[in-house]
């Protein structure tokens, strides 16, 4: 089934003209209507459609027209340009974004239906526009209410782009929306630094953290949220993490910019949901030990990180890679995986003359909660002798007080 103009079409085609310039792609092209007029003020065009049908209608219609700066591919997507990379100045997108209807014909749904939602093909889209976006390149796009307007904001949000509604119009039960979207300054420093496919995972009290990838490595990056007063934390964090890499500690950083700082991302589990489902009271215990003398090494620089009583998202457990170790008393090979501790988040970092990392780290490990996971898993130790222990060693941070802490968790 070819999809035939409708009130969708004709809405963003009133916006082509002021912003079809350089390289246009004309995804899910259809007849060609949106393509043939993106010809007349663009240099080239690609119009796209996972319909063989479609492209040879919209074909046999520009060489009617005598339209010479048009081209028709097939692609599901950005499928055909993944092996280029090409990069456009302008992509028209009329997708598929109603809600799935059973009651639909299934060759009417094909050309309608965006997914279950309505949104899903729209995610799929934007996960990869911007690799083939150029800097400062725009997307037009329609959907309607039954999309779910909030859903494509939140969408738009979490794959870096600025948005702005250029116009709509109301139809029977819905209303059909125009956008238009460019990459954020973020997205184009980011790709600037070599960083692509960047995308958000998660808004913290005070910053963002975006992923990507810098080449075959999986990147994370930091940045100031905008809509609260936190004015330094993350150029904190950033000169922090460069001092305390020195010493092991921390994820490797690898650049800065004014407004955000790029570190090796970490895959693994934070503490406590490595401590409720691990099995193996060595292991368990290792990771504590690890905890604590990283803790150590921060007390000993007059360095406080803060938040060690309280660890919730500040310790990263990862698994390193297998290892072949002998075993003299079975004579055989074994294969072990050693975790590996990451303490993370150093916007509050500062230095003292009284830091408190081993001490606030005994809260945490002394704490009813953890204690309770603990026990579940069979390794129990003394919250009173935990307790007796960080005490002396805030009067005396000596190695010796130290490791009395460390012999206390067998």
């Amino acid at each position: 089934m070819i999809y035939e103009p409708r009130e969708d079409t004709y809405l963003i085609l009133k916006e082509i003209k002021a912003y079809a310039r350089g390289n246009v792609l004309d995804m899910g092209t259809g007849t060609g209507i949106l393509a043939a007029a993106a010809s007349k003020t663009a240099d080239f065009v690609i119009g796209t459609d996972i319909n063989e049908e479609a492209l040879d209608y919209a074909r046999k219609a520009a060489k009617i027209k005598e339209i010479k700066n048009i081209e028709y591919i097939r692609s599901d997507l950005f499928s055909y340009f993944r092996r280029n990379s090409m990069k456009f100045d302008l992509i028209i997108f009329n997708p598929p974004y109603l809600p799935e209807d059973k009651r639909e014909p299934a060759d009417s749904a094909e050309a309608t239906t965006g997914g279950k939602k309505g949104y899903e093909v729209i995610e799929r889209f934007f996960s990869e526009a911007n690799r083939y976006l150029t800097p400062f390149g725009k997307i037009l796009i329609v959907f309607s209410t039954l999309t779910g307007k909030d859903k494509i904001h939140s969408i738009l949000e979490e794959y870096g782009f600025n948005y702005q509604k250029l116009s709509e119009k109301e139809i029977f039960q819905e209303t059909l929306f125009v956008y238009i979207a460019e990459k954020k300054d973020l997205i184009r420093s980011l790709e600037a630094n070599g960083v692509e496919r960047a995308k958000r995972l998660t808004k913290g009290r005070r910053g963002e953290i975006f992923t990507g990838r810098m080449g075959s490595k999986k990147v994370a990056v930091k940045k100031q949220r905008e809509d609260i007063e936190a004015a330094g934390r993350i150029k904190n964090e950033a000169r922090w993490l460069k001092v305390l890499n020195r010493k092991g500690i921390g994820p490797k950083f690898l650049f800065t910019e004014d407004e955000y700082f790029v570190y090796e991302f970490v895959e693994g589990d934070f503490l406590p949901d490595f401590l409720e489902k691990t099995k193996g009271k060595r292991k368990i215990k290792n990771i504590l030990k690890d905890v604590f003398r990283q803790c150590f090494k921060l007390d000993k620089m007059g360095v406080n990180k803060e938040e060690m009583h309280n660890p919730f998202k500040h310790v990263i457990v990862k698994d390193e890679k297998p290892v072949m170790i002998d075993s003299s008393s079975s004579k055989t090979n074994r294969i072990s995986k050693t975790p590996k501790v990451v303490l993370i988040d150093f916007e509050r970092t500062h230095a003292t003359e009284k830091p408190k990392n081993v001490t606030q780290f005994c809260q945490y490990v002394s704490s009813k909660k953890v204690l309770k996971m603990l026990e579940d898993n069979n390794f129990k130790y003394n919250r009173s002798q935990i307790s007796s222990a960080a005490k002396r060693y805030k009067k005396n941070m000596s190695e010796k007080n130290f490791k009395k802490i460390l012999k206390l968790l067998k």
